[in-house]
C-alpha cells in the first residue's frame, strides 16, 4: 500500500501509463461502434426514403411517357364515325326530329369546375370559366381531332337553314370572341332577363389536341339567387339527361362530402343505379393534400355509397388562367402527375385505383363509351333515319294535297269539327286525364307559383301546408283542385288580426237612441273592416292563379291533338294555319279573362253583402253537433241537435258595460271580435270555393265551346280568306322546309349505309379492335 506523500518507481509508473494508454485505445473503437451502432437505423431510414423516392420519381417518369404516347394513339380515332352523327346532331336540331343516338351531358354545379372540365376537353381556353356564359341554354361541343388543325377552328352552327346547298355552319369564330358570341346567341333565343331557353347552341371544333367527343355542356345548379331561374335550370337539365340513350358525366368537388353533394341526388332521380352516369370528382388536388396513409386514400378512392362497380374518376386541373394551348396541356399533365406523385408517397393501392386518377384516364373512359355505343347505334339510326324519311315524304305529299285542295268554304267546315275535338280535349283535361301528358305539361305547386306570374298570397305564410299533390305535376282539373285545396289552407290560417285599445275605444260610439255602450256593435264594426282588409285580397290571387290554369290547357290541347292517333288528320288539318289558331287563342283566352272578370265582381259583391251587416249566428258557427246515426236519425237525436245548437245562441256576455276602456272592457270586445271574425272566415273559405266552381268551373265547360263556336260562325267571309290565305303561305314555306328535311335525311342515311358497310366486319373502337388498356378501363355501364 502506497501512503501519502510517497514515491513511485520509475518502473511501475511506466507500467500504469502504458496501462492507462492500452485502456484508453480499447475504449475509443467501443465508442465508435456504439456511435455507429446508433447512426445505422436512420441510414437504413433515410436510404429507403431515398430509394422509394427513386422509385416514385422514375413511376411518375414513366407515367408520363405513357400518358403521352396513349395521347397520340387515342387521335387516331374513327373521324369519320364521329363527324357522321355529329351532323345528324344537327339534322335533330335544325328539323326538330328526335334520334336516340349516344349522347354525352355533363352536370354540375356552378363552383364544381364544370367548365374547366369542358376547356380540358378541348384542349384550350376561352374563358368560359371567366365569364357567365352558357347559364340558361344548353351548349353542344361536337369535338373533333384533326392533327391538321394546329389552332383551334371554331365554327357555330346556323340558328335556321334555308336550302339544301347552304352551309350549315357559320365562319370561323376565333377563340378570343367565343364567350361573346355565346352571350350573343344565348341572349336572342332566352333574352337577357332570366328566362332559359331548351333550344342548344352548336359549336364544332377541330384541333389537334382536343378530345373526339360530343358533349352537352349544360347550365350549373344552383343553391342560391333567383328562385324561379334555380328551378327552371333544375327542371331543363333534368329533361336533358332523361333520355336514356345519353349517358350523364356529374362533377363533383372532391371537398364536397357525399352527403353534402347537390349533383348527386338530382341525377339519382333519373338514373336510380347510376347504370349510365360517370361520376369524376373535380379539384382532386385539394383533398389528396389531406391523405397521410395508405388506408385513408384508398378508403377515399374506392367512392363513399357507392356499389363496387361503379367508381369515380378524381381529377385536376390547372387554376391559371390565360394559358397558351401547348402550357395549358403541360400543366394539365403536372397537375395530374402531381396527384399521382402524392398518392405514390403513401403507398396507395395502384392496382386498384390507378384507372380512375387523372383527366386522361376519365377522357380516354369517355371517348371508348361513346365510339362504342356509336358502334351499336348505327343499325337501329339507320332504320330511324329510314323511318323518317318515310314520314317526311308522306308530310309532303300531304301538305302538297292541302294545297291543291284548299278551299274556304271547305276549310270553314272543318273549322266546326276542329273546335268541336278541342272543347272535348279540353274537357277531358278538366274532367281528369293522362291524355296531356302529364310529365311533359304537368306541373308541381312551386313550377306553378313561379310561372303564373300571379302575385303570391298576402303576408305570405308563416308554415308549409300539406297541400294535396302539391309535389306532383298536374294540369286542369287536378291543378284547379289543388289550388283550391291550398286556398282553403290560406283562408283558414288568417288570424283576427292585432287590435289597438284605440279602435276599441272608437268603436264604442254613440246610438241615435241611447248612450248605452253596445259591445257587440263594435265587434261587429272592427271585424266588418279587419275582415275586408285580410280576407278579401285573396279573392284576387285565387281568381289570377284559376285564370292560369285554364290558359295553359289551351296548349296541352292543341299540342296532344296534334299527336292523337284517334284524332282524323283532316280535322287537324286546320290547325296547320297560323292564323285560325291565333284567332282561337284569342277567343279563349277571351272567354277566360271575360270569365275571370265577372267572377271576380260576383265574389267581391258576395263579400261586401256578406259583412255588411254581420249575422251574430257566425259567433256560434263552430259549435258541435250532437253525434247520433245520420242515416237513419231518431227523432229524439233530431230534437237534441236543434236544441243545441239554438241554446247555444244564449251566450251572453256578464258584467257591467262602459265606455271607460279598461284591460277587462278592451280584452272582452277583443274575444268577441275575435270569435265573430273565425264564423265569417270559416264560411268565407266555403262560399268562396263554391262560388268558384259555379262562375268558373261551370262556364267552361258549358259556355266556352258555344262561345268559340259562335265567333267562328260570326266572322265574316273576307277575314275568313285573309285568315286562310295567310296559311296558305305557311303551307308553302313548311313544304319548303319538308324538301330540305328530306334531302338531308336521304344524304345522311346512304353515309350510314357506307359507314356501316365498312364498319360490320371490323371493331372499328377508339383502340383499333383492342381492347382498352388496364388503366383505361372502368366498370361496365
Amino acid at each position: 500500500m502506497i501512503g501519502t506523500g510517497a514515491t513511485v518507481p520509475a518502473a511501475a509508473g511506466m507500467q500504469i501509463q502504458q496501462a492507462l494508454q492500452q485502456a484508453l485505445h480499447a475504449a475509443l473503437p467501443a465508442k465508435q461502434q456504439q456511435q455507429q451502432q446508433q447512426r445505422t437505423p436512420e441510414k437504413l431510414k433515410r436510404r429507403k426514403e431515398e430509394d422509394w423516392h427513386r422509385i416514385v420519381r422514375s413511376k411518375v417518369d414513366e407515367e408520363r411517357q405513357r400518358m403521352e404516347d396513349e395521347e397520340d394513339h387515342a387521335g387516331c380515332a374513327n373521324r369519320t364515325l364521329y363527324k357522321l352523327f355529329n351532323d345528324l346532331q344537327g339534322i335533330s336540331k335544325d328539323f326538330n326530329i328526335s334520334f336516340e343516338t349516344p349522347e354525352i351531358v355533363v352536370v354540375g354545379m356552378q363552383s364544381d369546375g364544370k367548365s374547366s372540365f369542358i376547356e380540358a376537353l378541348l384542349g384550350f381556353q376561352f374563358n368560359i370559366v371567366d365569364s357567365n356564359i352558357g347559364t340558361r341554354r344548353p351548349l353542344i361541343l361536337q369535338m373533333n381531332n384533326n392533327p391538321l388543325r394546329e389552332r383551334p377552328y371554331c365554327r357555330f352552327r346556323k340558328e335556321v337553314i334555308h336550302s339544301v346547298e347552304e352551309d350549315p355552319f357559320e365562319d370561323e369564330t376565333p377563340v378570343s370572341e367565343l364567350s361573346q358570341e355565346i352571350v350573343r346567341r344565348t341572349n336572342e333565343k332566352a333574352g337577357s332577363g332570366d328566362c332559359v331557353c331548351d333550344s342548344p347552341i352548336i359549336l364544332c371544333v377541330e384541333y389537334t389536341n382536343c378530345s373526339n367527343l360530343n358533349i352537352y355542356d349544360t347550365p350549373g345548379f344552383r343553391l342560391g339567387g333567383d328562385e324561379k331561374l334555380k328551378l327552371e335550370i333544375k327542371d331543363m337539365v333534368r329533361r336533358l339527361i332523361e333520355p336514356r340513350h345519353r349517358f350523364i358525366v356529374c362533377l363533383e368537388q372532391s371537398t364536397v362530402e357525399s352527403v353534402n353533394t347537390v349533383s348527386r341526388p338530382i341525377v339519382q332521380e333519373v338514373d336510380p343505379n347510376f347504370s349510365r352516369t360517370i361520376l369524376v370528382n373535380t379539384k382532386f388536388d385539394n383533398r389528396v393534400k389531406e391523405f397521410s396513409t395508405a388506408e385513408q386514400a384508398n378508403k377515399y378512392l374506392t367512392g363513399e355509397f357507392l356499389t363496387l362497380r361503379k367508381r369515380p374518376f378524381f381529377i385536376s386541373l390547372p387554376v391559371k388562367r390565360n394559358l397558351e394551348p401547348r402550357k395549358f396541356r403541360e400543366q394539365i399533365q403536372e397537375c395530374y402527375l402531381e396527384d399521382y406523385r402524392r398518392l405514390l408517397e403513401v403507398g396507395f393501392d395502384e392496382k386498384r385505383f390507378g384507372s380512375q386518377l387523372g383527366l386522361f384516364k376519365a377522357k380516354q373512359h369517355l371517348e371508348h363509351v361513346l365510339s362504342e355505343r356509336y358502334q351499336q347505334s348505327l343499325m337501329p339510326t339507320m332504320k330511324t333515319l329510314e323511318q323518317t324519311c318515310r314520314r317526311t315524304a308522306q308530310e309532303i305529299a300531304t301538305v302538297k294535297r292541302e294545297l291543291a285542295e284548299c278551299n274556304v268554304e271547305d276549310l270553314k267546315a272543318q273549322v266546326v269539327f276542329f273546335v268541336q275535338a278541342f272543347m272535348a280535349r279540353v274537357e277531358r283535361l278538366l274532367e281528369g286525364s293522362i291524355v296531356g301528358n302529364p310529365d311533359k305539361f304537368g306541373q308541381t305547386l312551386e313550377q306553378e307559383k313561379l310561372e303564373c306570374g300571379a302575385p303570391d298570397w298576402p303576408d305570405g305564410h308563416l308554415f308549409e301546408f300539406p297541400v294535396q299533390n302539391q309535389e306532383y305535376k298536374v294540369y286542369g282539373g287536378a291543378q284547379y283542385e289543388r289550388l283550391l285545396n291550398e286556398f282553403e289552407y290560406v283562408a283558414h290560417s288568417r288570424e283576427f288580426p292585432a287590435t289597438s285599445i284605440n279602435e276599441v275605444a272608437s268603436a264604442l260610439g254613440t246610438s241615435k237612441s241611447h248612450t248605452v255602450p253596445v259591445f257587440e256593435a263594435a265587434a261587429s264594426d272592427i271585424v266588418q273592416m279587419k275582415a275586408r282588409g285580410t280576407l278579401k285580397p285573396l279573392i284576387d290571387v285565387v281568381l289570377s292563379r284559376c285564370a292560369y290554369i285554364m290558359r295553359n290547357i289551351f296548349d296541352i290541347a292543341m299540342g296532344t291533338l296534334q299527336d292523337d292517333a284517334d284524332v282524323d288528320p283532316a280535322t287537324y288539318r286546320v290547325a296547320h294555319f297560323e292564323g285560325f289558331v291565333v284567332q282561337l287563342r284569342t277567343v279563349y283566352n277571351g272567354f277566360v279573362e271575360a270569365t275571370e272578370a265577372a267572377c271576380r265582381l260576383k265574389l267581391k259583391d258576395d263579400f261586401d253583402t256578406f259583412t255588411k251587416i254581420l249575422d251574430w249566428d257566425l259567433f256560434f258557427a263552430a259549435g258541435e253537433e250532437v253525434e247520433y246515426d245520420l242515416l237513419q236519425p231518431k227523432p229524439q237525436d233530431t230534437k237534441e241537435r236543434v236544441c243545441k245548437i239554438m241554446d247555444a245562441k244564449r251566450v251572453c256576455f256578464d258584467g257591467l258595460r262602459t265606455r271607460r276602456i279598461d284591460q277587462d272592457t278592451y280584452q272582452q270586445v277583443c274575444r268577441m271580435s275575435a270569435r265573430l271574425f273565425a264564423g265569417v272566415r270559416y264560411f268565407f273559405a266555403k262560399y268562396i270555393r263554391n262560388k268558384l266552381n259555379a262562375f268558373f268551373l261551370d262556364p267552361m265547360f258549358r259556355g266556352l265551346g258555344a262561345t268559340i263556336v259562335d265567333h267562328f260562325r260570326r266572322t265574316p267571309d273576307p277575314q275568313y280568306e285573309q285568315m286562310f290565305n295567310l296559311g296558305v303561305a305557311d303551307l308553302r314555306v313548311r313544304s319548303g322546309k319538308l324538301d330540305l328535311q328530306l334531302a338531308k335525311c336521304k344524304e345522311n342515311l346512304q353515309r350510314f349505309k357506307e359507314v356501316y358497310e365498312q364498319t360490320k366486319s371490323q371493331c372499328a373502337d377508339l383502340y383499333g379492335g383492342q381492347s382498352p388498356p388496364a388503366q383505361a378501363q372502368q366498370p361496365p355501364l
